[in-house]
């Protein structure tokens, strides 16, 4: 495939290594890239570990008009067996500086959110233990205003630096996020397009033993009520504002180990499906959307996805 849709490849993985100095892979099974294990090609896959590299792709790409997808660690997503025409951009940039004293922890969006919870705890900062539960990156938890454990960025989040679809740069207030439950304004028209390329959280000072106890608390829940360690793209939807949890739904309704192909619904947290092997995008797809009908069906309720489906429908 040395064309694609939106032009000529090969002259746009030129210029991306003459202008910024990376090397683009062809044809990269995003399925390597994904927690859920699962997804075709990408024309383009690029690799940023800074800063300065990720500014340098999103303006090229923008000044060209080249389509491009940031992912992070490729988790809540789940990729098409078709793959992702365009760019895709794995971000790892996952710069750090921490001011004990201030209480603020300046990261990158490349940043993994479970470092976030680790450096925390090792500066004497509470406040971030919720984020060793996210299995993502920082950009995608601030996009999702993720939240785990009774925490979630909103409650954090002191500043965000975005980039503008215009390749102008400026940070901004949670105020103007448009936080809500996993809600941002990059979710909406007016954030389409925006980049985040870092954040300042605010934390607080708080006893090391207690936070560190607190970290492990959350390891031993997840370890006992999450099927850690099977390819999966977390929470699959949204809890309902008030009522049963959408797990609690989903069983309900009778679906907990239900299987299409080599996805499940997970026996031990029906609010995950699970790849057990060979999973396909399309029947990940096929269960989750029997899920919504036989919880309509059984609750009256609608679920609304916490996962996204990304890339090209399959021919």
């Amino acid at each position: 495939m040395t064309e694609t849709t939106w032009g000529a490849r090969d002259e746009a993985a030129r210029e991306i290594e003459r202008r910024v100095g990376l090397r683009a892979e062809r044809d990269a099974l995003l399925a390597e890239h994904t927690t859920m294990r699962v997804g075709g090609p990408a024309d383009l896959l690029i690799t940023v570990r800074d800063r300065f590299t990720l500014r340098g792709v999103v303006r090229l790409a923008q000044s060209k008009g080249w389509p491009l997808r940031i992912l992070g660690r490729g988790s809540n997503v789940v990729v098409s067996d078709a793959g992702i025409r365009g760019i895709v951009l794995l971000n790892r940039s996952a710069g750090v500086t921490i001011d004990a004293g201030a209480g603020t922890i300046n990261a990158d969006s490349g940043l993994s959110m479970a470092k976030l919870s680790t450096l925390a705890a090792d500066a004497g900062l509470t406040g971030a233990e919720f984020a060793l539960a996210i299995p993502g990156n920082l950009g995608g938890a601030i996009w999702a205003n993720a939240g785990a454990h009774g925490g979630e960025m909103s409650q954090i989040l002191q500043r965000v630096a975005i980039m503008r679809q215009d390749g102008g740069e400026e940070e901004i207030t949670p105020d103007a996020l448009n936080l809500s439950y996993r809600h941002s304004r990059f979710k909406e028209e007016v954030g389409r397009g925006e980049v985040v390329l870092g954040a300042t959280m605010l934390l607080h000072a708080g006893e090391p033993t207690e936070i560190k106890a607190r970290l492990e608390e959350i390891r031993r829940w997840r370890r006992e009520h999450q099927p850690l360690g099977i390819p999966s793209a977390g929470s699959v939807f949204r809890n309902p504002p008030a009522g049963p949890s959408a797990g609690a739904l989903i069983e309900a309704a009778g679906l907990k180990g239900r299987t299409i192909g080599g996805a499940e619904v997970s026996t031990m947290h029906a609010n995950w499906i699970l790849n057990r092997g060979g999973a396909t995008a399309a029947a990940i797809r096929e269960l989750h959307d029997l899920c919504i009908r036989e919880v309509q069906q059984h609750a009256g309720l609608t679920l609304e996805s916490e996962i996204q489906f990304i890339g090209e429908e399959s021919a």
